[in-house]
């Protein structure tokens, strides 16, 4: 077995608190006996940020109050005539290790409040990405179960519980859509999200992506204008078509039922531009403004519409790690809304694998 090497960490270290307090007699000698009309006491604060990275913050406290008084000391020691020039000299120092120590106690704190936040955050993604995937084993099972529950006849012929099977497995489907949401949340948090590109035609990730919502909003009507040239795009198709399907769902969502979704591709100053039109609820002008943000929900939404606010938020870093831009256009409250999904088109390859100009 390898031998472990533990490295003293700053706090453990007997190394700073010496050279501290030898800086210390330095400085004090410095300013006690030595005629300059310098402030030499402002030296103390290098004393003061020594101490930082071995107190804590009452011991912080502790050596700035021992600078200032051996500050006022030396003032009194001082055989210097210029008394004027010690006490203008004393004034400033004492200011310059007030401010210090303040300042350096702030930062400390900030910095302590931001490792816990940090590793509140981690432990918080690992507990979601871990229960979410305990949940989706069992979810699996109660959803295969009810989709054929849901078909057999003798279900169908009984409306009951055909309302009753139909419920649940669109509720399942939903939980289902909800926890890949906080899958997805913990892997771009946890920062393990890698994009795998490849040359991928952008009419099949559409398709895929409009068929899964299909079939969970059965009731809309998704329609696709898609031109049969499309360019090559050089994406991760399993990333992008997540992202666009939460943002067709996102649609789908937050319009009425039978409503249409829209669905075009075109190209335009060398972009490959995909966009998805609703008839729903729109954007208000704070909306426009966060509707990408993480757990952002308009306040006209919550408690009328289910959602967690991650959906587009997903979308977005799904999109922006494969090097397209996600933007909304609305012309306000109930006109619906246009998600624009942009994507640079690379010069194409003639045949000896070289970059040809496009005409």
């Amino acid at each position: 077995m390898k031998p472990k090497f533990h490295f003293p960490t700053y706090r453990n270290s007997i190394v700073l608190p010496i050279v501290t307090i030898a800086l210390t007699v330095v400085i004090f000698a410095a300013d006690t006996f030595t005629e300059t009309d310098i402030a030499v006491a402002v030296l103390y604060v290098a004393v003061v940020l020594l101490s930082v990275r071995f107190c804590q913050s009452r011991g912080v406290i502790f050596v700035s109050l021992g600078c200032i008084i051996l500050t006022v000391l030396s003032y009194f020691l001082t055989t210097t005539s210029f008394k004027e020039v010690g006490l203008i000299n004393t004034a400033i120092s004492l200011l310059a290790i007030g401010l210090t120590t303040y300042l350096a106690l702030k930062i400390e704190s900030a910095k302590h409040v931001a490792n816990i936040l940090t590793e509140t955050n981690r432990l918080r993604d690992a507990l979601i990405g871990s229960v979410s995937h305990e949940l989706r084993t069992p979810l699996a099972s109660i959803f295969g179960g009810v989709s054929i529950l849901a078909d057999a006849p003798s279900v169908i012929n009984d409306h009951r519980l055909a309302s009753l099977a139909n419920g649940i497995r669109d509720e399942s489907m939903r939980l289902n859509n909800d926890i890949q949401n906080l899958l997805d949340a913990a892997l771009i948090t946890g920062q393990g999200l890698r994009s795998r590109r490849d040359w991928t035609d952008p009419a099949d990730i559409v398709n895929a992506a409009a068929e899964r919502i299909r079939v969970r909003y059965p009731t809309h009507g998704i329609n696709l204008n898609l031109p049969t040239n499309l360019p090559m795009i050089n994406v991760d198709p399993v990333l992008l078509e997540q992202a666009l399907g939460q943002i067709i769902a996102n649609a789908a969502k937050y319009s009425p039922s039978h409503a249409n979704i829209r669905i075009s591709a075109n190209v335009k100053d060398s972009q490959l531009i995909v966009s998805v039109r609703d008839e729903g609820l729109g954007l208000s002008t704070e909306e426009k403004g966060h509707f990408a943000e993480r757990f952002f929900r308009g306040q006209r939404h919550v408690g009328k519409i289910a959602g967690s606010g991650l959906g587009l938020w997903i979308a977005n870093t799904f999109i922006t790690s494969n090097g397209g831009t996600l933007d909304a256009q609305s012309s306000g409250e109930g006109q619906g809304t246009t998600i624009r999904i942009a994507f640079p088109i690379p010069p194409t390859l003639d045949n000896n694998g070289l970059f040809a100009e496009e005409d």
